[in-house]
């Protein structure tokens, strides 16, 4: 019979290549623990019992300490890695086979001595270097003309992308074009040929077919062709004939397509393993010489991982037992950046972290987690659900009240006052129960906490349902407040009125929403003008706007510069100004000020705009969706053979490549897809939707090894600057 991993070898490896001749490895990600969160233990009755705990595990982006490099001889340091591991034996109590440690590095790196100087000589600010450039949006522009007729679409009804992926030559002569959404495997085909032209009007009106929502189409629309370069021209477009539509600052996705197909991103192969959560398997993207040299050097800085996680007193938890290291910033993990952000289509080579060294000895993991943090509440709305749900019980109970006698014999008997389905906040027994029996119901037919990645939560609700449990939809909305339009559909099907329907009024944009994003704008400007902007506002100034704590002080320094108290008090109001002048000097100043009030944001751009010229003059967007920098896609890369185990896991996966794994304290190994580590390969995965959400579908492990041990490095990408971004989380950077 057949080893697990040669099954997995034989689906996984479908073009000839030698993969089989290969042992096979294992590795997991690491990076920062995420599960769900535990509700919140007040004011819940007794009899509410609550979910298994999910807490958020995630990995705090600490800095390395410092690294030694003997440049004349390579096994020097293998010594020195050697004695520390030893000295980790005796006095950490680190399991460790020394044969296997130096059998891993003792292999020639690959490098002769000028060129591995090179490669590890210090390296200058990141900010005078081209880490920092940015690709900047190619918006495309409205036809001034206003002769651009309605345009004419083959059918509204979404079809699969195999109508067209390389079909260009069809299309074109068919006089078609097929846009779809970022990532997205469906789209619309549109009548179009290049003498045409109004490329807006035409992905406009595809857009809104498509379901993005038109209040964002004024930030900006652009178009990429299959292989995510933007393309703005119709010369662009008719060579592509199949595009992808992102809206505002959306970041490229690659689209899945289906499991099993492959494509050629440069001289990188890119598999696809599995559609939801997406993640590819990635061949030909970094070479044995560097994976060598990403475990001997970072060895000697290997310390127990630590997790984001308020249960982690120390740092520390027993869910994630493995070793870690950030590597130095040099010009080595430099080009990795500028790789990884290449593979991924990310704007900015600064949107990459350092890579990350991690290992897992014999029976050492990293239990089901999420890259992405959640641990701040930038906008502070995490309760806005249950107001949300007040006012909507209010609503339409009013509504129920307000109707003729002849539309209210349509109503069931269950939905008059004094009855079951009659909304009424105020009851948190019988009213609560019926709308969530009725939410439970339908969630089973659509599969709907699977697909949410809610499953634990899901089976919450069915046991306090059950047991008649008080106030379940105070606790569950303070936790899961996306619920709360799912659980009015379901009301308003069995209401079977359309005067009850409901759509939760979006609240205005924060004004910490719009100070992110003028940080992108400005960013990109920035870029645009090159030259033209002042020195103190480029990438090495003093002013460039970053997410930055100290960048906040500057700003909120230029606002009681710029403005007499009495210009503050009519814009603020005493108490805020009270409060700026008391906090002008606490980090996140801005991003709290903001919150409780969008004029400090205006205040704070008008004062750095008044410092960077009238080139940088900006439009406030009257609706944008939340964005906060975080972790966006991570390439994590299998450095060596592993005896046996070390799988990635990833539970909400439908796909099986490796089916009935047993590993010793992770259960979750035999969920869903299991990815085994093979030497030079990587597995690129998203932590956000093609939507740019956070995506709890991204849940994964890092599986035990079951003999030996596994060294895999991550490539931890973001929406943003990586640095800046820890740094706004609270994690150095």
């Amino acid at each position: 019979m057949k080893s697990k991993k040669i099954q997995f070898l034989s689906r996984l490896s479908t073009d000839g290549s030698n993969l089989t001749q290969r042992k096979r490895e294992e590795t997991s990600p690491t990076a920062k623990e995420a599960s769900e969160k535990e509700p919140k233990k007040d004011s819940i009755e007794k009899n509410t019992k609550l979910p298994a705990k999910l807490e958020q595990r995630k990995e705090l982006g600490l800095k390395s300490k410092g690294t030694k490099f003997n440049l004349r001889l390579v096994f020097i340091p293998i010594l020195i890695a050697f004695a520390v591991a030893i000295w980790k034996v005796k006095f950490q109590g680190v399991k460790l086979n020394p044969r296997k440690l130096l059998d891993s590095v003792k292999e020639s790196i690959g490098y002769d001595q000028d060129e591995y100087a090179r490669l590890f000589q210090p390296v200058g600010n990141k900010y005078e270097s081209d880490i920092v450039q940015i690709t900047t949006r190619k918006l495309l522009e409205k036809d001034a003309s206003g002769k651009c007729a309605v345009p004419e679409f083959v059918s509204t009804e979404l079809v699969n992308v195999d109508v067209a992926l390389g079909k260009a030559k069809k299309l074109r002569a068919e006089g078609t074009l097929f846009l779809a959404l970022n990532g997205r495997d469906e789209g619309v085909l549109v009548k179009w040929q290049p003498k045409d032209g109004c490329l807006y009007e035409i992905t406009e009106a595809a857009a809104k077919v498509l379901g993005s929502e038109p209040e964002y189409f004024a930030n900006g629309l652009r178009l990429y062709d299959g292989m995510g370069q933007a393309i703005s021209t119709p010369e662009d477009v008719d060579a592509a004939r199949l595009v992808y539509i992102l809206v505002d600052f959306q970041i490229w996705v690659w689209p899945g397509i289906k499991v099993g197909y492959t494509r050629q991103a440069g001289n990188v192969t890119l598999k696809t393993i599995s559609l939801s959560p997406l993640v590819f398997d990635v061949i030909n993207f970094f070479t044995e010489p560097e994976a060598n040299t990403i475990i001997k050097e970072g060895l000697n800085k290997l310390e127990r991982s630590p997790v984001d996680s308020p249960d982690a007193k120390d740092g520390y938890h027993s869910d994630r037992t493995s070793y870690t290291a950030f590597l130095d910033d040099s010009e080595f993990t430099r080009n990795f950046r500028r790789r990884t952000a290449t593979l991924a289509r990310l704007p900015s080579p600064s949107f990459a972290e350092r890579l990350q060294l991690v290992r897992y000895e014999a029976g050492q993991f990293f239990r089901k987690h999420e890259d992405y943090f959640d641990s701040k509440d930038f906008l502070g709305q995490k309760n806005m659900a249950i107001a949300d749900y007040k006012t909507w019980t209010l609503w339409a109970a009013d509504t129920i009240k307000s109707l003729d006698n002849a539309i209210l014999e349509n109503l069931p008997n269950e939905f008059f006052p004094y009855q079951d389905m009659y909304p009424n906040a105020d009851d948190q027994v019988t009213w609560q129960h019926s709308v969530l029996s009725a939410f439970l119901d339908d969630a089973k037919e659509t599969d709907f906490f699977a697909s949410h990645a809610d499953i634990e939560w899901g089976n919450w609700i069915e046991e306090n349902v059950r047991n008649g449990a008080h106030g379940i939809i105070e606790i569950l909305l303070e936790n899961r407040g996306y619920m709360l339009q799912h659980i009015i559909t379901s009301w308003e099907k069995r209401a079977k009125l359309p005067q009850l329907h409901y759509e939760i009024p979006k609240p205005p944009p924060s004004g910490v929403s719009h100070y992110f994003r003028w940080i992108r704008w400005a960013k990109e400007r920035v870029q645009d003008l090159d030259e033209l902007a002042p020195k103190e506002v480029q990438p090495a100034g003093s002013l460039y706007p970053t997410y930055r704590t100290d960048f906040e002080k500057k700003l909120a320094s230029f606002i009681l510069e710029d403005n007499t108290p009495q210009e503050l008090s009519a814009a603020l109001g005493e108490e805020m100004v009270d409060w700026l002048l008391n906090n002008q000097g606490e980090d996140n100043v801005i991003i709290d000020g903001a919150r409780e009030n969008t004029k400090v944001f205006e205040l704070a751009v008008a004062s750095w705009t008044k410092r960077a010229g009238d080139h940088f003059q900006y439009t406030i967007p009257a609706q944008l969706r939340h964005f906060e920098p975080n972790r966006y896609v991570t390439l994590f890369l299998y450095l060596n053979d592993v005896d046996e185990g070390g799988e990635t896991v990833f539970p909400y996966s439908k796909e099986r490549l490796v089916t009935d794994i047993k590993r010793d304290g992770m259960d979750e190994c035999s969920e869903g897809l299991a990815v085994p580590p093979i030497k030079l390969h990587a597995s690129l995965f998203y932590a956000q939707t093609p939507e740019n959400h956070l995506d709890p579908m991204s849940l994964h492990g890092g599986c035990p090894p079951a003999k030996g041990i596994k060294f895999g490095a991550n490539s931890f990408t973001w929406n943003a600057d990586a640095d800046e971004g820890s740094q706004a989380w609270g994690f150095g950077g």
